[in-house]
């Protein structure tokens, strides 16, 4: 199929309809964004890391109709403010995740019973500590001069949105364009990936390779902005958006599984490598790291079978609004 990614000619069908009709491209843009920092400033003081992505990858894809210096510069900020708000969370997920792996190696492993315990003491130890302070950096954050900045920036991104002229002027659908863009830099990327030897679910690899971790984190990044990028155009597209967005949160949510396994096997891994603990407690960490990497296994062999099924290479093009 050919894919029409590269210059985008007007679609035919009911989504030009809608296109055509729903303003200028800043209208629509400013209109998302609007909404979503709306929700970000009625939730202070608290804060959800999803709507800070989901502006900061916005702000990203469809730069050219903002003013880029503007743009650029609140991006990062929502991406730093996101890291530092959702560690606790991310934290807190990690420990659940591998004091559930200790249970289930103590139930099945007789050798692995005298060490699990005082591993497990490890790991909450460890893990609490860096969630406390992930807590404390966030509240410190939050009554900063910097955040406030931010706050100010999301207000004016609730009602006056710097557009750049005349890409901000250009039709809706001019979106569409950004958006398969988005999509084509996500097809990029998996086309790296070593899917091959992930055809089977647990192969080894993820046991002696954690240097591919990268390129998988990269993916779900670019897999979360083609989403969103997505979710942007929804309005636009009505009904045609909906197997996009759902095969795009479905990537999403296994490659969230593959960073999650990775971050644990690390956590195990560091855990392990504490001075002066006993080689029963060592043999068990060891032996969570080995679990958690074979997850990461798991995932990639989730991802490759998915890919395929989820993922249309013309989205977006002339002949899958035509077809």
């Amino acid at each position: 199929m050919t894919d029409a990614l590269g210059a985008l000619a007007t679609p035919a069908g009911p989504a030009t309809d809608r296109a055509a009709t729903a303003g200028t491209a800043g209208e629509a843009l400013a209109a998302h964004l609007a909404a979503h920092a709306a929700s970000f400033l009625r939730g202070l003081p608290s804060i959800e890391p999803r709507t800070l992505r989901r502006v900061a990858g916005a702000l990203h894809t469809f730069d050219a109709l903002l003013d880029l210096a503007w743009a650029r510069e609140l991006r990062d900020e929502l991406l730093r403010l996101d890291t530092l708000v959702g560690q606790e969370q991310a934290y807190t997920r990690r420990l659940a995740r591998l004091t559930t792996a200790l249970d289930s190696l103590a139930c099945v492993d007789s050798d692995a019973a005298p060490g699990a315990p005082k591993a497990r003491a490890l790991l909450e130890r460890q893990l609490t500590l860096a969630r406390s302070r992930a807590h404390s950096l966030a509240l410190q954050e939050l009554g900063s001069a910097r955040f406030h900045a931010v706050a100010d920036r999301m207000t004016l991104l609730a009602s006056d949105l710097p557009l750049r002229l005349p890409a901000g002027s250009a039709p809706a659908r001019a979106l569409l364009t950004h958006a398969a863009a988005a999509r084509r830099r996500l097809a990029e990327a998996v086309a790296v990936l070593p899917l091959a030897r992930s055809a089977r679910p647990y192969n080894g690899d993820g046991l002696h390779l954690p240097d591919e971790d990268l390129p998988w984190r990269e993916v779900r990044l670019l897999a979360l902005r083609a989403r969103y990028a997505m979710e942007v155009c929804a309005p636009l597209l009505g009904p045609e958006a909906a197997g996009p967005l759902a095969g795009l949160t479905e990537l999403g949510r296994l490659l969230l599984r593959h960073e999650e396994a990775t971050d644990a096997a690390e956590a195990a891994a560091l855990a392990g490598a504490t001075a002066r603990i006993t080689p029963a407690t060592a043999y068990v960490l060891g032996v969570v790291h080995a679990d958690q990497r074979l997850e990461v296994e798991a995932a990639r062999h989730a991802f490759g079978l998915a890919w395929p099924e989820l993922h249309h290479p013309d989205w977006l093009s002339d002949s899958w609004f035509t077809r």
